[in-house]
């Protein structure tokens, strides 16, 4: 209930620019409740493929429509750095989800572009692109 709520409000607030991502190359996937676009953030750490796998399936198992093989992705720990690169006015730890062959290393700083769609709604998932 929570995550089509949140995936609702997310269209609500117009973040359904579909074809806008993906028509872009490095295209990454992140929950809608911790997309911030245009926010410095640093990869703390990849993700093992098991739980990558756990968190690219619906919760009990089996897969989403739009995600055939989520063994086919790597996963980050990435913590936003607020207030500048140090991060001096807090900081906000979440996961970002990348496919193929793009991978990204820990202490890697980059942002979210201003443009996303909704990826997946029963994984309250969007899609947008990397810059930096």
């Amino acid at each position: 209930m929570k995550k089509g709520a949140l995936a609702t409000g997310a269209l609500a607030l117009g973040l359904g620019s579909a074809g806008t991502a993906a028509a872009q190359n490095q295209n990454v996937l992140v929950y809608t409740y911790d997309y911030h676009p245009d926010v410095e953030f640093r990869v703390v750490n990849s993700l093992e493929a098991a739980t990558t796998v756990r968190l690219l399936e619906r919760p009990g198992g089996g897969n989403v429509p739009e995600i055939s093989q989520p063994d086919d992705y790597n996963g980050y720990i990435i913590r936003y750095l607020l207030g500048g690169g140090g991060g001096g006015q807090g900081q906000i730890t979440t996961f970002m989800f990348s496919r193929g062959g793009q991978s990204l290393s820990q202490g890697d700083t980059r942002r979210f572009s201003g443009n996303a769609s909704i990826f997946s709604s029963e994984l309250n998932l969007l899609s947008t692109s990397l810059q930096g």
